[in-house]
């Protein structure tokens, strides 16, 4: 349970750090994100959703399910901010405040200018931004992450 819950935090990691700056497209559309854009995004949430496989190798090293328990807490809570930050405008026509931190503009105008040309397999709600492929993708592989993370604290 150690190999799949490490392997599926650095998974994700991986996927979003790929993603977030390796033009994919149309999964992705990087190209339309600045460089300013992408360097923070990657330096913010890379080192954040890192914690978790930190934590349970330490729990590994302890014999002790405190830290998996904290990461599996941890990856809950990244995997619940993502969904948030998606599915709340998607599903309810709620914008999440940190949804366009620093880039001036609204979230509407940031999904159009971003993601509106990738793959999106969602339905229409209006004129509500939708999840692309690509960040349904990334919450699969979060929640995953989380659901073995709290398997493997469970096993300690």
């Amino acid at each position: 349970m150690f190999a799949a819950a490490i392997t599926l935090v650095l998974l994700t990691v991986v996927y979003f750090a790929v993603n977030t700056l390796v033009n994919l497209a149309p999964l992705n559309n990087v190209t339309a994100a600045t460089r300013r854009e992408k360097t923070i995004e990657v330096a913010v949430n890379a080192p954040i959703m890192t914690v978790p496989a930190v934590l349970v190798v330490i729990a590994a090293a302890l014999h002790t399910s405190l830290p998996a328990y904290a990461a599996a807490g941890l990856e809950l809570l990244i995997v619940l901010s993502g969904l948030a930050l998606w599915w709340l405008p998607y599903l309810a026509g709620v914008t999440v405040p940190w949804a366009t931190a620093g880039t001036g503009e609204t979230w509407a105008q940031l999904h159009a200018r971003t993601y509106a040309k990738t793959i999106i397999v969602l339905p229409r709600i209006g004129n509500r931004p939708r999840p692309n492929l690509e960040h349904m993708i990334l919450h699969a592989l979060m929640l995953a992450a989380a659901i073995v993370t709290l398997g493997y604290a469970g096993s300690l």
